[in-house]
């Protein structure tokens, strides 16, 4: 019932608000002054109605009908408003003209060269012109009425004596479009909107009557409301009374019982609890007792305790099995394992460690930083394949690195010693040049021996011969000459290349001066082709392996092609970054079980004993050393190609002739070489630590020019380096490079137009421009 009158009375209120509203906006609609505004004004009143018909009562039909005429004499009110001033429009044009022709008229009475009867026409046209703009301005339609009369009585008057200005007047006066009935419609229309508005606002006026006497009714069904109220309120508050003293004896009595069960139960779960606290894992309560309350779910959680105490005690034992087996395998491995924290530092290590790296333990029990430790102590960081890393030391020991880092935070670092591998591979490399030199000796032989048939030949028949043959005699010992010649400088420059390093070379020129060595070793009946790339390819590769593998590889081929056949070499872009050296046959070809083992060291299908099985497996491991891949694809009958990939490399620019002292600090030897190709003018003081570095720093005159890489031996030591140098002196330029750049440089806004972040590899322009700026 409260809620009832309260919504009685908010209809009520917002009944009686929009009545007010409506009282004010409907009257006045009239007095606008455009009939847009009307039409706006009068939009707003009829959504008034029919918010207030949403309020009003099903069965009050009489306010419904009040507010049904209210709407339709508005919207009447609107369309007479826009007729109207269109009316207006139209008078008030024609008036213009009108007053035209009246100041024409007045002039034409006053011109002095007018004779008399003239000048009294005019007048009169004056005053008909007159009569018309007063038709125009009357405010009722008797006056319209009187004005018209008049106009006729001076038109009959003049119409005999000057009937061309009569026409003038008469076109904007007479008929359905002038001024008398324009004016008589026009009035028309302001009465009907009059009358609207009168009905307008006496149902304005029932309206708000209405609204007055809802609002009324609404207050006195709140005031009813509130008294009966004021009544409940008063009786609930004895039945409180009486139920609060009722329900205090009972809870002292429960009290009372409560407070002696919980006591008892309470000491006995936490007598339970002690115990099983110190260890005593028998500790027990009774079950069923307390099934359905408190205590009982303060029992069920103790056994629950107690249950979980029990599976924490066989998790802490498999736990120590786990680590005694992890252990194990920890101090049994061959390899040294480092474990190390986001700072470098060494957290643990297996006893290996110190076999592997020759470091002491008690150096290591300090927890150094692993990458210093490691500098500092003779090892020198490069690059590898399959992002592995190689540690060399002075004595000649290599250490295959890699490091993986750990979710937790830091990484994880195993050393394994390769020099012995690396000896064996060294062997295996000498055992398969010698093999070479052993296939190519055997097939060049056959052409020495044409190339000596040829001589001697050539030799006898000079003796008998007579002076005009000599000349081509001659001339077929020289070319005889000239092609053994050939033969034996490729030979010997095949046989020098045996220790030679990595370098910079144009792939298409290598395989085109080992053309003619692959040549001569293979059958007449094969047809080889050799097919270049269309610019020059340039790879960083030791170019006596590669010329090895290649003539390998097309010997392979040669011995898998029975009678005619064709060998194919072909220099192809694999990617922007990559070039592809494709070796393709027309030989048997290999089953995918022969496939399978290809690579695999001295695995031959040679049934002859002359194969050693090192071919492929030294070419794909020479190849992977050099940062690329092998891959072969092969069917029995259809021949095999083998594909060698390799990383396109850049040609070092111009050396560097900008700065005169350089401290270049860098752990990667290619990266190295490469920063002194460009700087390589400069007077260079170099380190691959950033300790040692930091002691340069010290102790040395200040430098031009501080090149740094970002990260020394897996430590992003390039930020302190770059600070040490800068607050030298500040003359000092530094270059922080790396091949993967952080997206902020912490030292740039300290240190403005002095620090250079550049992505590897350096250029001497990114260099140069650093230097200028």
């Amino acid at each position: 019932m409260h809620d009832v009158t309260l919504t009685t009375a908010e209809q009520a209120l917002a009944l009686s608000r929009r009545a007010s509203e409506l009282a004010t906006k409907a009257p006045y609609l009239l007095t606008l002054p455009s009939p847009f505004r009307i039409r706006q004004q009068a939009d707003e009143a009829r959504q008034l109605i029919k918010e207030i018909l949403g309020g009003v009562p099903i069965g009050d039909g009489e306010m419904v009908s009040h507010l049904g005429d209210m709407d339709r004499n508005i919207a009447v009110l609107a369309e007479v408003a826009a007729v109207r001033a269109g009316l207006t429009d139209r008078i008030l044009r024609i008036n213009a003209e009108i007053a035209d022709l009246e100041r024409r008229y007045s002039n034409n009475a006053r011109d002095i060269g007018s004779s008399i009867a003239n000048a009294h026409q005019w007048l009169e046209l004056q005053r008909m012109a007159g009569a018309l703009v007063r038709a125009g301005r009357a405010s009722n339609l008797v006056s319209v009425g009187e004005y018209q009369r008049e106009y006729r009585i001076m038109s009959a008057r003049l119409a005999a004596q000057a009937p061309a200005s009569i026409l003038e007047l008469q076109a904007r006066a007479i008929g359905p479009d002038g001024l008398f009935e324009l004016r008589r419609q026009e009035l028309g229309r302001q009465i009907d909107a009059e009358a609207a508005l009168d009905r307008i606002r006496a149902g304005a006026e029932a309206t708000n009557l209405y609204a007055t006497q809802t609002s009324a009714r609404a207050q006195a069904d709140i005031a009813a409301e509130r008294e009966r109220t004021r009544s409940s309120i008063l009786l609930a508050k004895s039945i409180i009374f009486a139920a609060g003293l009722i329900s205090a004896g009972v809870a002292i009595t429960a009290g009372i019982f409560v407070s002696s069960y919980v006591t008892a139960n309470l000491r006995a779960i936490s007598d339970a609890m002690s115990r099983l606290a110190v260890g005593d894992r028998s500790s027990r309560l009774p079950r069923g007792t307390h099934s359905g309350d408190e205590i009982g779910k303060l029992f069920h959680s103790f056994r629950a305790f107690r249950a979980n105490a029990l599976r924490l005690d066989r998790s802490n034992r498999q736990l120590a099995q786990r680590n005694a087996l992890f252990q194990n395998l920890y101090d049994g491995m061959s390899d040294g394992l480092a474990i190390l924290s986001d700072k470098g530092c060494l957290v643990a290590r297996n006893s290996r460690l110190v076999t592997v790296t020759g470091l002491s333990a008690q150096v290591l029990a300090g927890r150094p930083a692993m990458t210093e430790l490691l500098a500092v102590n003779g090892w020198t960081r490069t690059s590898g394949a399959d992002e592995f890393s190689e540690l060399h030391h002075s004595s000649g020991r290599v250490l295959e690195l890699r490091e993986s880092s750990l979710a937790t935070g830091g990484s994880v670092m195993l050393l394994s010693d390769a020099s012995k591998r690396r000896e064996l591979e060294d062997r295996l490399r000498s055992v398969q040049r010698a093999e070479a030199l052993g296939k190519i000796s055997g097939e060049v032989a056959h052409d020495f021996g044409n190339i000596l048939t040829t001589i001697s030949t050539n030799l006898h028949l000079m003796e008998t011969a007579t002076a005009d043959r000599m000349p081509a005699l001659r001339h077929s010992i020289g070319s005889a000459l000239e092609v053994g010649t050939s033969l034996t400088q490729r030979l010997l420059a095949f046989a020098r290349r045996l220790n030679l390093e990595p370098e910079i070379l144009d792939l298409n020129a290598l395989v085109e001066g080992v053309e003619d060595l692959i040549a001569f070793t293979l059958s007449d009946e094969i047809q080889f082709e050799v097919r270049l790339a269309d610019r020059p390819i340039m790879v960083r590769v030791d170019p006596g392996q590669l010329e090895s593998a290649l003539l390998n590889l097309c010997l392979n081929a040669g011995q898998a092609i029975k009678g005619a056949g064709r060998i194919e070499i072909r220099i192809v872009l694999a990617s922007p970054d990559t070039v592809q050296i494709e070796v393709s046959d027309t030989g048997r070809g290999m089953s995918p079980e022969v496939l399978a083992q290809a690579t695999e060291p001295f695995f031959t299908t040679r049934s002859d004993g002359m194969g050693t099985g090192l071919g492929l497996a030294m070419v794909s491991g020479f190849i992977r050393q050099s940062g690329g891949d092998l891959e072969i694809s092969s069917a029995v009958g259809r021949g095999t190609t083998v594909r060698l990939l390799l990383p396109l490399c850049s040609i070092p620019e111009r050396p560097m002739q900008l700065v005169n002292r350089v401290l270049l600090v860098e752990d990667n030897a290619a990266d190295a070489a490469h920063a002194r190709l460009i700087l390589e003018k400069a007077n260079i003081i170099e380190t691959n630590s950033a300790t040692h570095a930091f002691e340069i720093l010290a102790t040395e005159e200040p430098f031009d020019l501080v090149v740094t890489d970002l990260h020394l031996l897996g430590e992003s030591a390039g930020w302190r380096i770059a600070e040490a140098a800068l607050d030298r002196t500040s003359r000092t330029r530094v270059v922080v490079a790396s091949g993967h750049l952080p997206a902020d440089t912490p030292l740039t806004n300290r240190y403005p137009g002095r620090i250079f972040p550049i992505a590897k590899p350096l250029t001497a322009a990114a260099i140069e421009a650093s230097m200028r700026n």
